[in-house]
């Protein structure tokens, strides 16, 4: 140890010495021979020859060698204790004192190739190789003595300015390579650089549970559709006679829609549970349709010019938000559909509103002649880029039978004084008054009567408050209900009165028969109050309660308006973006009424 100290410090008088001549040439020289040494200096160390000490570097010269970099030379002092600190171009690891014994973390002490000349070491006389790298943007060059020191990568995104790493000081770091280069695997396995893992593992969590969340929903819906199309496969496919009521049922709750068209036929009463009569009574239907076409067309028939004149008027008007209806094709077909409906049922004929109660039936059978991929692109093409005329014809006739059988459940609603509608219009006003009494006075307030807002509801059936994909699923369960009283009514006559052939001739008299040729309203078993109960249609009984729910869905908000604001409001409701499931919890907030108050006939008084 005596022996190695008393080396250094020789090395470092000899040091010492060399650099105070120099400091001393160089204040006693010019600036030319400051110039001339440097240039010599440069040209020296380019040939190999040893550079002088580092202990004073004075300033570089900026000038370019022929590749266009300048070379920057440095030299590696092992043993000695170094008072100036490292070179800025070369490279060193943050965080390392250069002072003691130990060498810099910045000088690598494994020997490499040198790019120009090779350095001797000073501290224990072994030869030391230096590796160049040259840049090529042509701005700097460095050396590099550690190219396999690792680079700090900050993992938090750059959200917060990394802090220096620390580097432990090891006894086993010496001045031989091999050595060296073991600490130095072991000083760089301690670094730790900074992250924010709690950070990053909260937002990774929360995108991923959000990600498991939607697809999980997705699963979900995709699998209640599936059960749902394979329910209405087990009732409709492979089937003799077809349940309706178990049909009915699970119709309420809304219809797959390749199912639609076919559930629909079957519970408006068009089309028979005797799946083996459906397809003739379909032929003879549809060749009936067309045989009226031409003979309310024919020159045989006088037309009715104020009826077709209204209807001309009417029907470009009907969903022009559509692009389905806007088509020639579309406007001519809903015109033949409309005008042969009122030339057979004069007593009523056209109203204005019947023509929207023709669109929901007409856009969903024609879905029967598109792939099940392009249901929903029904509204925008035109049904002629798909089918043919014949085709249309049948969507026609198909549409025209629907409406008579949904018209026939509400044909008070449609003649002479509308005696349908005033009737539900005063059941309304009476049902609101008993579930939200504020909402009621609110209205007698301010001088608001229902037939100035609801009279439309009950016309056109909420269709012109909701977009035509919701009004379509409404009507899944508004024809479950009215398929009771169709079925129940097609029945009476053959239930309730079953064929009875007389066993003895009966003697001609005078009396009504009574027996062997009773009514259905006489006897039988069943009275005629029941009769009429069982007669009365529950559509228009169950579409105001939708309306009572509908209306007091916005009570919070009619208890803050005035007469005009209220009419305002419930003339444009802001449904536009209503989906299936709204219209599903209106329903069912309509049937939790109707279970409450249906049979409490004192309410409809």
């Amino acid at each position: 140890m005596g022996l190695r100290s008393g080396s250094r410090e020789m090395h470092q008088k000899e040091h010492t010495g060399t650099s105070g001549l120099y400091m001393g040439n160089h204040r006693s020289g010019s600036s030319s021979n400051l110039v001339s040494s440097l240039m010599k200096a440069w040209r020296i160390s380019s040939v190999g020859s040893p550079s002088p000490p580092r202990q004073h570097i004075p300033p570089l010269d900026t000038s370019f060698s022929n590749d266009g970099n300048f070379e920057a030379i440095s030299r590696q002092h092992t043993g000695a204790a170094r008072k100036s600190t490292s070179s800025p171009l070369r490279y060193t690891s943050p965080g390392f004192s250069t002072n003691g014994n130990n060498v810099s973390r910045g000088e690598s002490p494994r020997p490499s190739k040198s790019h120009g000349s090779r350095h001797h070491s000073s501290g224990n006389g072994s030869r030391k190789n230096v590796k160049y790298f040259k840049d090529l943007d042509e701005d700097w060059s460095a050396v590099i003595d550690d190219y396999n020191m690792p680079i700090p990568v900050m993992a938090n995104g750059g959200v917060a300015s990394p802090a220096t790493p620390k580097a432990t000081r090891s006894s086993s770091i010496t001045t031989t390579p091999s050595n060296s280069t073991t600490g130095l695997a072991s000083a760089n396995a301690t670094f730790s650089y900074p992250q924010l893992p709690h950070l990053q593992k909260s937002l990774s969590s929360e995108l991923r549970s959000q990600l498991e969340q939607e697809n999980e929903r997705d699963a979900q819906e995709l699998n209640s559709i599936m059960q749902r199309i394979a329910k209405f496969d087990a009732i409709l496919k492979n089937k003799h006679i077809i349940n309706q009521n178990e049909l009915r049922q699970i119709s309420w709750n809304g219809i797959p829609k390749p199912h639609r068209s076919v559930v629909w036929k079957l519970l408006i009463g068009y089309l028979p549970a005797n799946s083996k009569r459906q397809q003739p009574l379909l032929k003879r239907k549809r060749k009936e349709y067309c045989d009226g076409l031409a003979h309310i067309f024919s020159d045989q028939h006088s037309r009715d010019v104020p009826t077709w004149h209204q209807i001309e008027i009417d029907v470009p008007r009907t969903n022009p938000h559509i692009p389905l209806y806007q088509f020639k094709s579309v406007q001519t077909s809903l015109q033949r559909i409309l005008y042969l409906w009122a030339i057979r049922h004069p007593t009523s004929g056209y109203v204005q509103g019947i023509n929207d109660l023709v669109t929901p039936f007409f856009q969903t059978f024609l879905t029967e002649y598109l792939p099940q991929a392009q249901i929903d692109d029904v509204e925008k093409l035109d049904p002629m880029t798909y089918m043919g005329q014949d085709q249309l014809k049948d969507v026609e006739a198909d549409t025209f039978w629907c409406l008579t059988k949904l018209l026939e459940q509400i044909t008070d609603n449609y003649i002479h004084g509308q005696p349908g509608i005033l009737k539900q219009v005063k059941n309304l006003g009476q049902l609101v008054k008993r579930i939200d009494r504020d909402l009621y006075e609110h209205f007698q307030k301010e001088n608001v009567q229902f037939i100035q807002f609801s009279f439309r509801w009950m016309n056109c059936l909420l269709m012109r408050e909701f977009h035509m994909s919701a009004v379509i699923r409404m009507w899944d369960t508004y024809l479950s209900e009215t398929s009771l009283d169709t079925a129940t009514s097609s029945s009476l006559s053959s239930d309730l009165v079953p064929p009875h052939t007389p066993t003895e001739q009966m003697k001609a008299t005078f009396q009504t028969p009574t027996k062997d040729f009773a009514s259905p309203s006489s006897t039988s078993g069943i009275g005629g109050d029941e009769i009429a109960r069982i007669r009365q249609s529950s559509l228009n009984e169950f579409h105001v309660f939708v309306c009572a729910a509908f209306l007091i869905k916005w009570s919070d908000q009619l208890m803050e308006m005035d007469f005009q604001e209220i009419i305002t409001f419930l003339q444009n409701p802001p449904t536009k973006n209503w989906k299936d499931s709204d219209i599903e919890m209106l329903l069912s907030e309509a049937y939790i009424w109707q279970s409450l108050y249906k049979d409490a006939t004192s309410h409809w008084q």
